[in-house]
């Protein structure tokens, strides 16, 4: 799948420029294109600035900055409705044709992005009818997550993008923080690729590869789109697959030694479902993706029916699609996707709180007479 990645305000669009560095590796391990390109848009010059030697795939188109003292994202929302038709002009209109969907991303809980993100999404929606729209929505850290501002924002955000985009993935900030601090300190870079890493495998194995990466069963973009609509979680997990001489993943056509090649499947399947990216019931959610990627040498059709069926499971046999995908490195990985999920806790806890908070926003930001 090659998408268009569109970054709006601080959050959005230093994950835009992951989304490039993640477009490199993809070409220089898969030799395919799965990023089209990445813009950064955002009203600080100096920030933009610094993203320059990210590459050339990744383009920066500057906002005019908004009053110091206002946060607001109606302040975001107006200056996206202001500037939103410069903005698509400005974009390399011919590229557009060979993108399969747009991906905008942003926080929930700042001004310019969560309000410009929804009111972006429309403009290009009107003018691309065919195209998918995207959003990737980062929910605020646990120190935001009760101040006033913050959650009247966020809850405004969501309402606003799940009436406007056609899926909505959500990141948990916290959630997201602490398992990338299990890996290394958790800076703001290693968020950002904890962020990006799950859509690697999923977007170069729905290209067209080289043959010998092509699985038993093989994920289209059309697989993508029809599984992707509404609230959506993402998850990925890994399992190390032995490389000494004697490996469980020998081929053989013994029972057992079938058995044995799935277990290291389903370990990477019990990470992903640990590491989705938002806490969700899978029986909440509709419609379900899975990707299987191994050696070559390692897979075996079993594999991939264990992670499929143990999906079917958990979704109460909703719409699942899936496949496989062969990688070059010792490693099984799971990609998980649930998606067109009714119910989440997350969200009616901002919806509630938002209620509660909005008419001390709306009194604080009332000129005095």
């Amino acid at each position: 799948m090659k998408l268009v990645v569109i970054g709006i305000g601080d959050c959005g669009y230093n994950i835009a420029a992951e989304f490039v560095r993640l477009g490199n590796k993809a070409r220089a391990e898969t030799g395919v294109d799965v990023l089209v390109r990445s813009y950064a848009i955002n009203d600080d010059q100096a920030s933009l600035n610094s993203l320059r030697k990210v590459g050339d795939k990744l383009l920066t188109i500057q906002l005019p900055a908004p009053a110091p003292s206002t946060k607001k994202i109606e302040v975001g929302a107006d200056l996206m409705k202001t500037n939103g038709d410069r903005i698509i002009a400005t974009m390399r209109a011919g590229e557009f044709f060979e993108t399969d969907a747009f991906l905008l991303v942003a926080s929930s809980a700042g001004c310019i992005g969560s309000g410009g993100i929804s009111i972006l999404a429309r403009k290009l929606k009107d003018r691309y009818v065919n195209k998918p729209v995207y959003a990737l929505i980062v929910l605020p850290l646990r120190a935001e997550a009760n101040v006033p501002l913050c959650i009247y924002n966020t809850a405004l955000c969501l309402k606003s993008i799940d009436r406007t985009a056609d899926a909505v993935f959500l990141f948990d900030n916290e959630k997201v923080m602490s398992e990338a601090s299990i890996k290394s300190p958790a800076s703001n870079d290693a968020v950002n690729r904890e962020i990006v890493a799950p859509f690697f495998d999923l977007l170069r194995a729905s290209e067209k590869v080289d043959p010998r990466f092509l699985g038993t069963s093989n994920i289209g973009v059309g697989d993508i789109v029809q599984t992707l609509s509404g609230w959506t979680a993402i998850g990925y997990g890994t399992a190390q697959i032995p490389s000494s001489g004697f490996s469980l993943f020998r081929r053989s056509d013994s029972f057992e030694s079938k058995g044995e090649e799935s277990i290291k499947a389903m370990e990477a399947m019990s990470a992903a479902l640990a590491h989705f990216s938002i806490e969700c019931r899978l029986e909440d959610a509709r419609k379900a993706l899975y990707l299987l990627c191994v050696p070559s040498k390692s897979a075996n059709i079993n594999m991939t029916r264990s992670v499929g069926n143990r999906l079917r499971e958990l979704t109460n046999n909703g719409e699942v699609r899936g496949g496989d995908f062969y990688g070059v490195s010792d490693i099984a990985t799971v990609t998980l996707i649930a998606s067109r999920i009714t119910y989440l806790d997350k969200i009616k806890d901002y919806y509630e709180r938002a209620s509660t908070v909005a008419p001390e926003i709306m009194k604080r930001e009332t000129p005095s007479p």
